[in-house]
């Protein structure tokens, strides 16, 4: 250890006091021993004190001069290691809304206390995001429900002046408002990253998604052909990924054409699965874009569906994006959790759900 790493240790200051205490103390028994010194020394006494120059009186002296030194070694001491922690709990009083960046400095710390310091900066980064992403849903909330409130207060007011409600329209915009508050929820769970990860079928997280999307599917006359193994078995949570897949699904719906293709299939260590229908997809500028919050052309016209694809993705470790193919194709990939009962005849099957 060198003598700078040795400085900014407690354990080093405390040896370098008790060295500088014995080093103090012989110098001063030394010197006193003296008899010429002593006499000098008796002299700047006040004749009232200078019978402590006699004995038994001597030994005294020495002890008083001793612990005089040794109190002001100790006081240099403690002044010296306790000046890094005042100036760390003045930059700790100075975090808050107002300075959610502001950290305590490890530089000049104790080499002990520079874990603590770690920890509590550490603490405070978790804290500093919290905080952001708790704006952030407050400014999405305010920024997705200001529009569909007006139009139910207009459609209200329309109501109440004419005297006909068209309680068709004004139940689907509160069903267009309920779908938005949950949507905003889903993602400030996942941006919290509180969701428990657990084995779970990716399959069946898939099929399920599918199936609840047929009314649509058929509604618009198309067709969704499903290729999915029996199991595909990765660590993630059920609802998240059949949120995943559908939102993928009702992009397909909303922007595709023609047939929609659902396949899955292990990949080495991962699992992938691709959404594909036969429109001309997104331009390669905008496939960034359109995962972002509120980008126009997103899966559920409010800007979130994409979004909490994203975030699904990102919270199971994984990623999502579109192909680079002559259609629309999108690609889901995390790790496979590794399951023995898996047999090698966990082939994809076309499923026939209509």
């Amino acid at each position: 250890m060198n003598r700078a790493s040795l400085l900014q240790s407690l354990r080093g200051r405390l040896v370098l006091s008790a060295f500088l205490v014995c080093l103090a103390s012989l110098l001063a028994a030394g010197w006193l021993d003296a008899p010429e010194r002593r006499a000098k020394l008796v002299l700047t006494f006040p004749p009232a004190l200078r019978f402590l120059a006699q004995e038994p009186y001597q030994d005294a002296l020495v002890l008083a001069l001793f612990t005089l030194v040794l109190l002001a070694l100790l006081w240099f001491v403690s002044a010296w290691t306790l000046r890094p922690l005042t100036r760390a709990v003045e930059e700790a009083s100075q975090v808050g809304p107002a300075r959610p960046d502001s950290r305590i400095s490890e530089n000049r710390l104790p080499a002990e206390l520079r874990p603590l310091a770690r920890a509590m900066n550490g603490a405070l980064d978790r804290l500093a995001e919290a905080l952001r992403a708790e704006q952030r849903f407050v400014g999405n909330a305010a920024h997705e429900l200001r529009t569909p409130l007006a139009v139910l207060d207009l459609r209200l007011r329309r109501a109440s002046s004419t005297g006909q409600t068209d309680w068709p329209a004004i139940e689907q915009d509160l069903a267009s408002l309920k779908r938005r508050i949950d949507q905003l929820l889903r993602l400030a769970r996942l941006e919290a990253g509180t969701a428990q990860l657990g084995p779970t079928n990716l399959a069946r997280a898939a099929r399920e998604a599918a199936a609840s999307v047929l009314p649509l599917v058929h509604g618009q006359g198309r067709r969704l052909d499903i290729f999915l193994p029996d199991l595909l078995p990765v660590q993630g949570r059920a609802s998240d990924l059949t949120d995943l897949v559908r939102n993928l699904l009702e992009n397909a719906l909303r922007h595709g054409r023609g047939t929609i293709t659902l396949r899955a299939q292990p990949s080495g260590d991962h699992v992938r699965l691709a959404i594909e229908d036969e429109g001309p997809g997104v331009q390669e500028t905008d496939r960034e874009r359109v995962f972002e919050r509120f980008a126009s052309g997103a899966s559920d016209g409010a800007g979130l569906g994409l979004a909490i694809v994203r975030e699904v993705a990102r919270a199971h470790g994984g990623s999502v994006r579109f192909a680079d193919c002559g259609h629309c194709r999108v690609e889901f990939e995390m790790a496979k959790f590794d399951d023995s009962s898996v047999s090698e005849e966990n082939e994809a099957k076309k499923l026939h759900l209509f």
